[in-house]
């Protein structure tokens, strides 16, 4: 079948086989050591299920279904339905869903009549999760962001009522969670943007038509026009750094129109900060308190490093090759280091407030500070190790990006570096529920200082001195060999 040739050349495209072996070899660990789990406590299997799930969710949704020129070609010069070829694609992108939900819900399926209900729920669940994360990819952000929390918010609800979460299904089998996950799969049957999909078939351009009407004013858009100095260069293209592509009926003629980023990003980050804190003085219990905190941090830290790691596919190489490449990048570090402070002061306020009836909570806003001096240079470096592809004109980019060893090396080094943040955290925890390790406050606060100190020294060593000419060096040569321009 044809729609089978495509996911397999998707497949080929987006994952290495080394990526591929790694995980599955993992996951089949965490298998063969869950299975005792799995019979006596299958609340843990769903909880574990349910963070994976959730994470997935909100990668998703923080990217756009990314327009590639190898899909424009498949679309353009072939008899391929474009539906048929989303659903293709939907299908090689989502393919670490049933690796990772058989393997991990392996362990509680019992034999007879709940293993035919399993297997029901986990294709429906699957057919569900890989439409999903497609749709919510591809629509507006609007009717985006309307559509997920709904689907979160009934999965986060299954840590506190697990029977209300469609995953429930794959650790307690039965007829209702079939019924339930058939329904999931048929919104997401009805919701896939199929005129949208159809327009991308025929204009992924976007030089055709007539472009529908946006409301820039709205969002501080204001013609392109740059200041003269370096840094003021630098500045104002780091902060009004998205552009829209506009046409004309009577043609095509790109209108370049740059949005100050600050207009989206703090109301956004101030908004669900301001959230948080009102869950945190009305939620009680030690328990709640650490959930919500460690998930709250877990997302942002994640979130941070795939935005802030995505924006250097709009880098061109010529313009840090413009002037001293070095300079170029402190320049460019600086002003995403101040950005991401800003977009961050609400979070970090958020954990202050909390620390004061919670008292761990403060060592978050400790972290996310330290993280604020380091992501953003990291972010770019590990992106561009792990040869993130360049967009170049039209909004196009060149080739998919590939799922390889370096973004599992790159995954961990992640997880390492957000472990160590959180080291003050947990020791500060253990004193909360172990009032006789009291000591472990002053190495909290001793390895907190020892954290910001050594993030600073970076963010010093980065930004502002002239010793980095070797780490900048290295980043255009990288940025070269994957075929910036």
């Amino acid at each position: 079948m044809r729609i089978l040739r495509i996911i397999y050349f998707e497949i080929k495209q987006l994952y290495s086989k080394w990526f591929l072996a790694i995980l599955i070899t993992v996951l089949a660990i965490y298998t063969l050591t869950s299975f005792g789990i799995g019979s006596s406590n299958p609340r843990l299997i769903l909880y574990n299920l349910n963070y994976l799930i959730i994470i997935l969710l909100i990668l998703y949704l923080s990217t756009s279904f990314a327009v590639v020129r190898p899909m424009i070609d498949v679309v353009f010069t072939t008899q391929v339905n474009p539906v048929e070829y989303y659903i293709a694609r939907a299908i090689a992108t989502g393919f670490m869903y049933p690796i990772a939900m058989i393997m991990i819900t392996i362990p509680t399926v019992r034999p007879g009549l709940d293993l035919a209900y399993y297997v029901a729920t986990l294709l429906l669940l699957l057919g569900f999760l890989i439409l999903f994360t497609a749709n919510i990819q591809l629509i507006p952000w609007r009717n985006k962001i309307l559509l997920a929390i709904p689907i979160l918010a009934v999965i986060i609800l299954g840590y506190l009522r697990p029977e209300f979460s469609p995953l429930y299904g794959l650790v307690r089998p039965g007829p209702i969670y079939v019924i339930y996950a058939l329904a999931l799969l048929i919104l997401s049957i009805a919701t896939i943007p199929r005129r949208r999909i159809r327009e991308l078939a025929t204009n992924a351009y976007g030089v055709l038509g007539e472009q529908p009407s946006i409301t820039l004013r709205r969002l501080g858009a204001r013609p392109i026009g740059l200041p003269r100095t370096p840094w003021r260069i630098i500045w104002a293209t780091s902060t009004t750094n998205l552009t829209f592509m506009m046409n004309s009926p009577q043609g095509s003629r790109a209108v370049s129109m740059r949005i100050n980023i600050f207009i989206i990003l703090l109301p956004l980050t101030t908004s669900f900060a301001i959230a948080y804190c009102i869950a945190a003085l009305l939620i009680h219990g030690t328990g709640a308190q650490v959930f919500l905190s460690v998930f709250s941090f877990y997302i942002i830290y994640l979130l941070l490093y795939v935005f802030s790691a995505s924006t250097i596919s709009y880098e061109r190489l010529w313009l840090s090759l413009s002037i001293d490449p070095t300079r170029y990048f402190r320049y460019r570090m600086g002003a995403r280091t101040l950005i991401t402070a800003i977009a961050l002061l609400p979070w970090i306020t958020a954990y202050a407030l909390q620390g004061m009836h919670f008292r761990p909570a403060i060592y978050l806003a400790m972290a996310l500070v330290s993280t604020v001096m380091m992501a953003p240079a990291l972010s770019w470096l590990v992106a561009a190790y792990a040869g993130q592809p360049q967009v170049r004109e039209l909004q196009i980019m060149q080739r998919p990006m590939t799922y390889s060893l370096r973004a599992l090396l790159i995954l961990l080094f992640i997880l390492i570096t957000m472990s160590i943040y959180m080291t003050p955290y947990a020791l500060a925890l253990l004193t909360v529920y172990y009032p006789g390790l009291a000591t472990l406050w002053t190495i909290s606060t001793a390895l907190t200082a020892v954290i910001l100190i050594a993030s600073a020294a970076f963010l010093y060593y980065a930004v502002v001195s002239e010793r980095s000419r070797g780490i900048w060096a290295w980043l255009v040569n990288r940025l070269s060999e994957v075929g910036y321009v």
